[in-house]
């Protein structure tokens, strides 16, 4: 005990000067490209909608309200991170690089929550040497100042796996209550994130609850506070579109843009990202979920008449999306590098992340053969795959 407390506030002293070397290096990346680049993909909307929430216009299509003032109910994407940027554009600030820099926050945050995950895991220079490692992360870095979810996300994830370890340590209903909380933060930020219930905190409960009637106590808890949690968004979606719409209305156009043929055949087999679907009508509807209907019903009627060309497609997607297949084409994309003007740095960012995954398989072993609980880690990559 006596030793314990002057290590943890070395601990907390470490980790802060490294929070604080990630901020302004995230800062003065966001500064770098902000030079170079403007909004570009999702930032659009993201950015867009920050600024109308703050002059009470609510979530509308940003570009058809501001270009042709024509308002279009929009929930593309679920409401946290544009709720986030918009914190600045209240305070009047509305420039890019302020958006950027606010979204430094959440980047910086991620570095703490990693630490204290490697704290949790193993011991506190473990979790130093993470931090330390997430800090200078050309991935997170980079995904911190482009204006999409990602950075965003990524926090919540962090914190999800975080309060994962401590339910581990101390399955209480209070434990459990945190991380269904964090994921929940997750999924109202990206909408795939719902799987996380699935993969991480129902076989949680499952294993450590202490009886059936405690697990389900705690299951019912769980869902409570994510119906508790969801209903505002959801009721507020509730009058501005002809179906229910509970996280987003993206489903549709990934499943549309990811289901075509320059996507089954060809260098881009196993891609994603264009709305290439067969049969759209040239003019979409203007309710964003008869739209998303439309795009579930085209991408899975391509999906079912080319069933012969899954053996193919669904591998080469997976290793792309590791960065196994084409890394360098799939990372200049994902960092948006030939837009600052760095696409010869593709390879330098793929070197970077192929080191950290064999040292995060390499660490994997080592704690299985610790028998630490690898669930919270795998429970992520669960939800790309």
């Amino acid at each position: 005990m006596g030793t314990a407390e002057p290590a943890d506030r070395s601990f907390r002293r470490a980790l802060a000067l490294i929070a604080l070397g990630a901020f302004i290096l995230r800062v003065g990346t966001a500064v770098f490209v902000d030079r170079r680049m403007g909004v570009t993909g999702d930032a659009v909307w993201y950015v867009g909608i920050a600024r109308l929430l703050a002059r009470g216009v609510g979530f509308v299509e940003p570009l058809r309200f501001d270009v042709f003032h024509v308002r279009m109910e929009s929930a593309s994407h679920p409401p946290l991170y544009p709720l986030f940027l918009s914190v600045t554009d209240f305070l009047g600030m509305h420039s890019l690089l302020a958006h950027r820099i606010w979204s430094c926050v959440p980047g910086t945050i991620t570095v703490v929550l990693v630490g204290l995950i490697g704290r949790e895991v193993a011991i506190r220079r473990a979790g130093l040497i993470a931090a330390g490692v997430a800090a200078v992360s050309i991935a997170l870095v980079v995904q911190d100042v482009m204006l999409w979810s990602e950075g965003f996300y990524g926090m919540t994830i962090a914190w999800s796996v975080l309060l994962a370890y401590r339910y581990v340590r101390d399955p209480r209903l209070i434990n459990a209550l945190a991380l269904t909380v964090a994921i929940t933060a997750a999924a109202l930020t990206r909408a795939e994130a719902v799987l996380l219930f699935a993969v991480l905190l129902l076989p949680l409960v499952v294993h450590f609850g202490s009886s059936v009637a405690g697990r389900l106590r705690v299951l019912g808890a769980c869902v409570l506070t994510v119906a508790v949690l969801v209903a505002p968004w959801t009721i507020y979606n509730a009058g501005r579109f002809e179906h229910p719409v509970v996280l987003s209305t993206g489903l549709g156009g990934l499943i549309a843009s990811s289901n075509c043929d320059i996507t089954y055949h060809g260098p881009l087999t196993g891609g994603w990202g264009n709305l290439c679907a067969r049969g759209l009508p040239k003019t979409l509807p203007r309710d964003e979920t008869n739209a998303d209907l439309l795009f579930r019903r085209l991408g899975w009627k391509y999906v079912r008449a080319h069933t012969d060309r899954l053996p193919v497609v669904v591998p080469l997607r997976v290793l792309r999306t590791f960065g196994l297949w084409h890394p360098d084409t799939v990372t200049t994309g994902d960092l948006q590098l030939s837009a600052i003007g760095l696409d010869r740095w593709a390879w330098v960012a793929v070197g970077h992340y192929w080191v950290l995954l064999a040292l995060g398989i390499a660490g994997a072993i080592v704690l299985g053969r610790r028998r630490v609980v690898l669930l919270p880690l795998v429970a992520p990559v669960l939800t790309v795959i």
